[in-house]
């Protein structure tokens, strides 16, 4: 019987009220500068990976995504067509900010230092 409410004890800890908000993300914290550089970027637009590579100093971008979603960001990213040198229709990734990597990376980019 203990086992039974302990279960589902755990099942209702999970589920929110209605008309409550669910609590808040923990803020995301780095002091990566490439990663700073990018959380700033993106705060500000969605950004093809062309452009966070040329704005992160390197041409690794994909691996820093990676590394902040493992951190707990979502960073979506869409494919969208782009016709590549040669005329033909390729697909490139543009990743853009969640409403959630908002509010968690806000200290960051609100600050000023890696910011260029």
């Amino acid at each position: 019987m203990m086992t039974a409410i302990s279960s589902l004890m755990h099942g209702l800890r999970d589920a929110f009220l209605p008309g409550l908000e669910p609590p808040p993300d923990p803020p995301f914290e780095t002091d990566n500068p490439r990663e700073i550089r990018i959380i700033k970027a993106l705060a500000s637009a969605p950004r093809t990976r062309e452009e966070l590579d040329r704005i992160a100093g390197a041409s690794n971008v994909p691996d820093a995504i990676a590394a902040m979603r493992r951190k707990g960001l979502e960073i979506p990213s869409i494919r969208e067509p782009a016709r590549d040198r040669d005329g033909e229709i390729v697909w490139r990734g543009r990743y853009a900010f969640s409403d959630a990597d908002l509010r968690r990376t806000r200290s960051i980019w609100e600050g000023g230092e890696y910011g260029e």
